[in-house]
């Protein structure tokens, strides 16, 4: 039997045998001049010729193949690099990816449209300009404006993860409030316990970004510590229930992850009629403060398969 085969009880011992299941440790140099034909796996405890500290190696029988094991590279999921994302679809086909950032997307008509008081709703943009949505409080305080998407999609539950990111700018950052999430309450209503995700401003707090939860039965509502502004914002929330401890994630402006553990929905199904995603607005003052909605987008697992499944 060669010294790659199995052990059995009798195969007596041998050096060459030992080497190949054993891992061992090294200094770059050890590992340059040794005859890595008789070793499989082998770390580095010191820089030296090739090789670098605290990185593993894996040697083909040549002695010339070499692998870095600890050496990672990004996987995209392109033809040379994990095969095509749209392949990874057909084995996941309770993968749902909505991305309304098309122009067609960014046109009031497309969005179930629910106004307060002096609110309005405009197309805006087109030509050289990217297009939004343009959500108006107008002069009257107390005034708001929303939009929400209409998704006929298979049911989805609060009890699976997604992430959804939008990118807007507030015309004015003051005076106002603010919502923008999934299945989030209107922005002129009071808070409540419906079972939701969303990132929110209230000036008359504060002039932060917030992330509400809420389970169904109870709601809160966390500071995220970044200021709002009249620029381009992204905001990006990741919504974890299958978690150690469920826990939503906020990012803004590509500012740092802000995670939320209290009140995180973990089993509601959401309303997709109409709640899907909702983009809401007023004012606190006898003045304008409109919002510039310019796309968003969800990946969410459904809780039935949409699409083919190859699997």
């Amino acid at each position: 039997m060669s010294s790659g085969s199995p052990w059995s009880t009798a195969t007596p011992a041998s050096v060459n045998r030992k080497n190949k299941t054993s891992v061992i440790t090294l200094s770059g140099d050890d590992i340059t001049a040794l005859d890595k034909s008789l070793f499989k796996i082998v770390t580095c405890n010191e820089d030296g010729g090739d090789y670098l500290e605290h990185h593993t190696y894996y040697f083909g029988d040549d002695g010339t193949t070499v692998v870095d094991l600890t050496d990672l590279v990004s996987h995209n999921h392109t033809s040379s690099d994990g095969g095509e994302l749209i392949y990874i679809y057909t084995h996941n086909p309770e993968t749902l990816d909505l991305h309304l950032i098309r122009p067609t997307d960014l046109i009031k008509a497309n969005w179930n449209q629910t106004v307060t008081g002096t609110g309005s709703i405009e197309d805006g943009g087109g030509g050289s300009s990217d297009p939004y949505i343009r959500l108006r409080p107008n002069g009257t305080s107390g005034s708001g404006s929303t939009i929400s998407y209409t998704a006929g999609f298979p049911k989805t539950s609060f009890n699976s993860p997604s992430i959804l990111s939008f990118v807007g700018n507030f015309e004015t950052a003051t005076s106002l409030a603010f919502h923008g999430g999934v299945n989030a309450d209107d922005v002129t209503a009071a808070d409540s316990n419906t079972a939701k995700y969303q990132a929110e401003v209230c000036t008359t707090t504060n002039s932060n970004w917030w992330l509400r939860t809420a389970t169904g039965s109870a709601n809160s509502a966390s500071d995220v510590g970044v200021a709002i502004d009249t620029t381009d914002t992204s905001v990006k929330i990741i919504h974890d229930p299958f978690a150690g401890t469920p826990n939503t994630k906020i990012s803004i402006h590509y500012s740092g992850e802000f995670t939320k553990t209290t009140n995180i929905p973990t089993s509601a199904t959401l309303n997709t009629q109409g709640n899907f995603m909702k983009f809401s607005i007023k004012n606190s003052t006898g003045a304008d403060r409109p919002y510039r909605f310019k796309g968003s987008r969800i990946s969410w697992y459904t809780d039935d398969e949409w699409t083919y499944s190859d699997v």
